[in-house]
């Protein structure tokens, strides 16, 4: 008897032990919603940093393209600059050769009526020598090494003449030319 009653103390413990509910402590529960809420704290703080530096990334991409950007229209603007310069440059070169051009060109009309009167003064000469000359001959006060020395004079002031009119002709293209 012995046996069954230990038999029966022993089922009837395990029916106790097994029948028990068990029992969830208040402070367990407690702790693990803190647990819980510490870790979606910690979820929504990581995420909060994670959309922050997103957003920084995104600011910084921003800062960066506007940079180049104004690099990117400032050296836009240092070309069309230089363009200017170059353009302004090129204008004064033909403005000078322009100048120049029409200064050539009064020269040229000076040395033409430079030449023009030189021709006008040397007929002129002419003229009073062959005067002279006949005056002479007629008058018989020539000699024939004088009468010599006349035409000689007289001609070299007409191959003068013809000098200055090849110069004359010379200015004269010079002149169509500008």
């Amino acid at each position: 008897m012995k046996i069954k009653f230990l038999i029966l103390v022993g089922l009837f413990s395990l029916q106790a032990a097994l029948a028990q509910e068990t029992l969830i402590d208040s402070v367990t529960v407690q702790q693990e919603k803190l647990v819980l809420e510490q870790q979606k704290i910690e979820k929504e703080r990581l995420k909060a940093e994670e959309r922050q530096i997103r957003e920084s990334q995104k600011a910084e991409k921003e800062r960066q393209k506007e940079i180049k950007d104004t690099e990117k229209a400032q050296k836009n603007a240092e070309k069309a600059q230089k363009d200017a310069e170059r353009v302004q440059k090129k204008a004064e070169k033909e403005v000078k050769k322009a100048e120049r051009a029409i200064a050539q060109r009064e020269r040229a009309k000076q040395n033409v009526e430079k030449v023009k009167d030189k021709i006008a003064d040397n007929k002129k000469d002419i003229e009073k020598d062959k005067e002279k000359f006949e005056k002479l001959k007629r008058k018989g006060k020539l000699s024939p090494d004088d009468e010599l020395k006349w035409r000689e004079k007289i001609l070299k002031k007409e191959n003068k003449a013809l000098k200055l009119e090849m110069d004359l002709e010379k200015f004269k293209n010079k002149l169509r030319k500008y």
